[in-house]
């Protein structure tokens, strides 16, 4: 699959959901608020969005759908965007600030 295509569909994605569900961040952190509580551990909202990868990660592994491996995409991108801004400091000490585009 071609890099822009594939950013295209991403981008495209996020504002079909954004629309339908409200901001990506903000459910994460609302999900990980009562995972936290459900399994009497602390999780972050970048694990949120890795476990929803995971899922669909396995659910390509079952039966091919275009449209997970899109999701699992999406939900990766959003994740390492999501632990990124948790960790800025830690990110902006190993690479200068020219070399992330975020």
């Amino acid at each position: 699959m071609q890099i822009e295509k594939l950013s295209k569909e991403l981008k495209s994605l996020r504002k079909i959901k954004s629309d339908e569900y409200g901001p990506f961040n903000k459910k994460m952190q609302a999900i990980a608020d009562i995972w936290t509580v459900l399994v009497g551990k602390k999780i972050r909202p970048h694990q949120v969005a890795l476990m929803y990868a995971a899922a669909k990660i396995v659910r390509a592994n079952n039966e091919y759908k275009y449209d997970s491996y899109i999701d699992a995409i999406n939900y990766l991108v959003q994740a390492d965007e999501i632990h990124r801004e948790d960790v800025s400091e830690l990110v902006d000490s190993y690479f200068p600030k020219s070399d992330v585009s975020l």
